[in-house]
């Protein structure tokens, strides 16, 4: 890899991580940066491409990536995901392999399903090589939570009854791709999606 190709990598982890959007004063940006591994300037150039993008979707200012914060923004929602307990090493060793966090990347995946017109096929139960495996109850399952705005929210469910399925059968679909070694995605924070869903695919050229 290039050291252009490499430093454009970098800056695509950097922008779908917390660093992209949480307050940082400017005296804190060379520690933070040494922190990361990474040299200021392109700390800051990130920052600067996470701020043109919030602006450009309605924010004034880059979002804490703070629990607290997303609890009580009423603009954001806490999806979430069961895994059955066999399946969860899976998916985390792909999100370490991918050098992601398990949030980030369900919410880049279901941020791209919904831009595109790729369709997954659906998947009701969660089905691996051939063996069906069941979320328990008590405990016999885990959850990857991750928040994405209302409008996204809409946008899926509006996709998902357009094609007669569940949002959940259509998350896991994408989700077992991505175990399987499915296609990158770009990595997005939840202010760099869109609030509106109208400017989604909406699925209203499937079928009826």
């Amino acid at each position: 890899m290039s050291f252009r190709g490499f430093r454009t990598w970098l800056a695509a982890k950097l922008l779908g991580s917390e660093y992209a959007t949480i307050r940082i004063r400017d005296d804190e940006i060379d520690a933070v940066a040494k922190q990361l591994g990474v040299d200021p300037d392109l700390l800051l150039e990130v920052r600067a491409d996470a701020i043109v993008a919030l602006r450009a979707r309605g924010h004034a200012q880059p979002i804490s990536n703070s629990r607290k914060r997303y609890e009580s923004d009423e603009r954001l929602y806490q999806y979430q995901i069961r895994f059955p307990g066999q399946l969860f090493p899976l998916w985390t060793a792909e999100c370490d392999l991918r050098g992601v966090t398990g949030a980030t990347l369900l919410r880049s995946m279901i941020h791209a399903y919904l831009l595109g017109e790729a369709e997954p096929v659906s998947a009701p139960i969660w089905s691996w090589q051939g063996k069906v495996y069941r979320e328990r109850r008590g405990g016999g399952h885990l959850e990857v939570r991750s928040v994405i705005p209302h409008g996204a929210k809409r946008a899926l469910m509006r996709r998902a009854k357009k094609r007669g399925q569940t949002p959940t059968a259509i998350v896991r679909a994408l989700v077992l791709d991505a175990m399987g070694g499915g296609q990158q995605v770009p990595l997005v924070t939840a202010g760099m999606m869109f609030d509106d869903e109208s400017r989604y695919n909406l699925g209203d050229s499937l079928p009826a």
